[in-house]
């Protein structure tokens, strides 16, 4: 699905473009060089495969992975495209030991306990073949990494330019509306979201391009500050997961199970 000249989104949950369990995965069109930010949780690889045919790219030319942060649920299908393409896969620094040894992965665990996964999944660890540097190059497309620390400790933002406007990645950092993704989870920091939040301000964002849930093309300067000044005040702001933990309980199960 395009959503803008060299922007496609080829996986997501909330868009049905892919598995249930799928976070937003984004193509960029880079010319000599095609990129995904995020693959999803790798239940869902046929159908992001698919989509990238269906947008009119070949997915084995696939040449960058780009990992926001080292939750399962958005780099648990790099090793299958990996295997597929030849691409390389990009982490930042802290996110690629948790990636490679996922035996005391908090976050794996807890999706166990609370039976998040379909019956016979298993998480696979997946070694990453680059770390971030702060500018990359990607084709034709100039690319900002921006560390912040607060949804986990190795999140990462990315600023690019695409027909004119200024696009900005943020996994799961900050989504519509100004909610954030602050956990009850190892890692997760308000104190961190508090310091780190501030390298998002005065970017001048048009296009907010979040992990999960809706993203804009215009105007996305606005939610990001909303969070910045929810951040600054003493009224915690709001989480995205909250609610999505309102509706996995709802639908997402259901998908999963089959249930009616």
């Amino acid at each position: 699905m395009q959503i803008s000249p060299h922007v496609y989104l080829v996986g997501s949950e909330q868009f049905g473009l892919s598995h249930p369990l799928d976070c937003n995965c984004y193509l960029l069109d880079g010319g000599s060089e095609l990129v995904l930010i995020d693959t999803g949780i790798g239940l869902g690889i046929e159908e992001i495969w698919s989509n990238i045919e269906r947008d009119g790219f070949d997915p084995h030319s696939l040449a960058h992975i780009f990992i926001t942060h080292s939750h399962n649920g958005h780099w648990g299908g790099a090793e299958e495209l990996r295997r597929r393409t030849g691409a390389r896969i990009w982490a930042h620094a802290d996110a690629a030991p948790r990636m490679a040894d996922i035996s005391n992965d908090p976050g794996i665990q807890l999706n166990l306990k609370f039976g998040r996964y379909p019956s016979g999944y298993e998480p696979q660890p997946c070694r990453a073949d680059v770390i971030f540097e702060d500018h990359l190059r990607a084709g034709g497309l100039d690319i900002r990494v921006i560390h912040i620390q607060g949804h986990t400790k190795d999140s990462v933002c990315f600023l690019f330019e695409d027909g004119g406007k200024r696009a900005l990645a943020t996994g799961d950092t900050v989504f519509y509306g100004g909610k954030i993704g602050l956990l009850n989870l190892e890692g997760s920091s308000l104190d961190n979201y508090r310091r780190d939040i501030h390298k998002l301000e005065n970017l001048g964002i048009d296009m907010l391009l979040p992990g999960h849930g809706v993203f804009t093309l215009n105007r996305g300067q606005r939610h990001i500050n909303r969070a910045i000044t929810k951040l600054s005040d003493f009224i915690l702001p709001e989480t995205f997961f909250e609610m999505n933990e309102l509706v996995w309980d709802r639908e997402y199960l259901k998908l999963m199970t089959g249930a009616s």
